[in-house]
């Protein structure tokens, strides 16, 4: 039914639920950027104002009409808002960057594996994109592990919002699922 709670809703995981932005999400989009470990973590500005939130929320409805099957999608569990997720080719329209943005309660949970596994096979699967880049600061830890588990492969660095960032790209060609911790982009181990 074209009216029901489910038009808006993009992805179904194994435990979260991916659906477009709406407007009554600026409190919950604001609320995540207030978090000081998640702005911490950014390499741009966080939305943590009602104006930035609402802005984001227009941007992915514009992004959604200009290019369908891209945007920013808000990601529930069983317990609600986590964060969100999101495909955007802001910068170079022949890449597109995937990203999350999640409350610590979802850290270190396989939240951010499972949404970026279901946003790989929506990339390459669906949409046919030849490659998708993931960039994050430097200095953080968690992201390039759980980039290499879906298959990007380091690409030197460059700059974001005029902060360095780290860069690593994915491949339709190289994409395989999601591998085992320790598991190299040829299938073996490393020691």
């Amino acid at each position: 039914m074209a009216n029901g709670p489910d038009v808006d809703v993009f992805l179904r995981t194994r435990r979260m639920t991916l659906r477009r932005l709406r407007p009554s999400d600026v409190f919950d989009l604001q609320h995540l950027g207030r978090d000081a470990r998640v702005a911490r973590a950014l390499l741009d500005a966080p939305v943590d104002d009602i104006a930035s939130a609402a802005a984001l929320v227009e941007t992915s409805a514009r992004v959604h009409r200009e290019r369908p099957g891209l945007g920013v999608w808000r990601a529930d569990d069983a317990r609600g808002f986590l964060g969100f997720f999101s495909l955007m080719a802001e910068f170079d329209p022949a890449e597109t960057e995937i990203g999350t943005r999640l409350l610590p309660r979802a850290w270190g949970r396989g939240y951010a594996l499972e949404g970026g596994e279901a946003l790989c096979r929506h990339a390459f699967d669906t949409l046919g994109l030849p490659r998708l880049v993931g960039l994050c600061d430097p200095a953080n830890r968690s992201v390039p592990p759980l980039l290499a588990r879906l298959g990007f492969q380091p690409d030197g660095t460059t700059c974001q919002f005029g902060r360095p960032a780290l860069r690593m790209r994915l491949r339709r060609e190289d994409w395989h699922g999601v591998r085992r911790r320790g598991q190299s982009s040829a299938g073996s181990t490393d020691v």
